[in-house]
């Protein structure tokens, strides 16, 4: 699997210090998004069939989740794509409920990677996913006119997907470990549509590009002068552009703020945001007409409104503004680490726009580990600010990840596993294994839990 790049911690002791007398004042708590016993949502990234579980025995798998739950974790956050279910015909996803319901614990299921780009990554998914849908799906075309990911707004995407997510929910949705969460009064199953929002590489079809065109229409109230204006640009009417132009609509460029026509590629981001959304809602949609409970959620690997770089590339390039989020009923965001003003600020009114409920899962940096004669924070300055923040902003807490290996993650390595310059041993991951469970002391203590 293909993930967001891993977002470096910028945040120095100073930086982190000042946070935290920032959130030092009288403490406020948002009422948290809850699991059926009532306890605030404490989630984390978990891999029962990825990397080194892959090759581990049950039993592994058990020792790593009583784990988890011992921290004071509730809720696990695992890839249960259709690109995996046909692997072993359900077969690792069996495993991964079968496991969690044993630990007590439950699965929160991403259904697809990056809005169902593994579904239509090549013709033999393809041809796949029209054996077990009856679906005939459509791949878009890159600027420069390459294969592309699926048409994510195109009625057969929205069948397959909804058709795969009906499948999984009526399959556990018993004798599984599907998420539950308390809601308006009544305990709700719920699922994420896709890890990852956006829609990478987008399409530039004919007819997503006269879509594009008809959203501009509406968007500058059909005057091409006031686009040309906001553009910077000298079309002579909406029919001739053509977002296959990359001199107007230079994304590349864009990341690293110094396109010619910023406004221009911001405006096509927005609508492929939006049509991406449009999909969803679709699929949304058609699995509420047969399961009205079922809660909706959706991830986007960065905090809304972020400035750091890698989370500006991504947004850019993979089309992942906010809006792409707005089908959700629950939003999971990976942070950066913790929030600035800025990102405070666009958060707050992200949830008043939508009322979501927002699970903030955080990073785990290596620094962590590091004790303060090192150069590490506090652990208690650690403790009281990731603690508090989703407190007070947000609906819940989580982190990314417990044993994504090619990543950031809390666990070490066993026999087999990846290794690279990001991976964590003991005793660096015991104590950021220890650090995590003292997050987690300090949110789920905000509730008296």
């Amino acid at each position: 699997m293909v993930r967001a790049p891993r977002a470096l911690n910028l945040a120095p002791v100073a930086v982190l210090l000042a946070h935290g007398a920032a959130l030092a004042g009288a403490l406020t708590p948002n009422e948290p998004l809850r699991a059926p016993n009532g306890d605030p949502v404490c989630a984390i990234y978990f891999f029962p069939h990825w990397w080194e579980p892959w090759k581990t025995s049950d039993e592994t798998v058990l020792r790593d989740l009583a784990r988890l739950k011992a921290m004071g974790i509730n809720t696990l956050l695992v890839d249960h794509e259709w690109s995996q279910a046909i692997d072993g015909n359900w077969g690792l996803l069996d495993r991964g409920h079968r496991l969690a319901r044993q630990a007590g614990l439950q699965i929160l299921p991403w259904l697809s990677l990056k809005t169902w780009s593994d579904m239509g990554c090549d013709p033999g998914r393809i041809g796949l996913a029209r054996e077990w849908f009856g679906a005939n799906l459509t791949q878009g075309v890159t600027q420069d006119g390459k294969p592309s990911s699926l048409l994510v707004y195109d009625e057969e995407t929205v069948a397959a997907g909804a058709a795969y997510a009906e499948q999984y929910v009526r399959r556990y949705f018993d004798e599984g470990a599907l998420a539950r969460f308390r809601w308006r009064g009544t305990t709700r199953p719920c699922v994420a549509l896709t890890v990852e929002l956006g829609w990478d590489g987008a399409s530039f079809d004919g007819r997503t590009n006269g879509l594009f065109r008809d959203w501009l229409r509406r968007r500058y109230v059909d005057e091409v002068s006031r686009l040309n204006r906001a553009w910077g640009t000298s079309y002579g009417a909406f029919a001739d552009i053509d977002p296959r132009d990359t001199m107007v609509f230079d994304r590349p460029a864009h990341i690293e703020g110094r396109a010619a026509h910023p406004q221009a590629v911001e405006d096509h981001v927005e609508f492929c945001s939006q049509m991406v959304n449009r999909g969803l809602l679709a699929m949304k949609d058609r699995l509420r007409a047969k399961m009205p409970d079922l809660l909706i959620a959706s991830e986007l690997p960065y905090p809304v409104g972020s400035r750091h770089p890698h989370a500006v590339a991504y947004r850019i390039g993979c089309n992942a503004n906010p809006s792409t989020a707005y089908h959700a009923d629950v939003l999971f965001l990976r942070m950066t680490g913790p929030m600035d003003d800025v990102e405070r600020q666009t958060l707050a009114s992200h949830i008043r726009a939508t009322g979501q409920k927002v699970v903030l899962c955080y990073r785990t940096y290596s620094d962590w580990g590091r004790p303060p004669a090192e150069g590490g924070a506090d652990p208690t300055v650690v403790s009281e600010l990731y603690g508090f923040e989703p407190a007070r902003f947000a609906h819940g807490i989580g982190f990314y990840s417990w044993n994504e290996m090619v990543d950031v993650h809390l666990s070490a390595p066993g026999q087999g596993s990846p290794i690279n310059e990001m991976t964590a041993r003991p005793p660096v991951s015991d104590r950021m294994q220890a650090q995590a469970e003292s997050i987690l002391r300090a949110y789920r203590g905000v509730y008296g839990r």
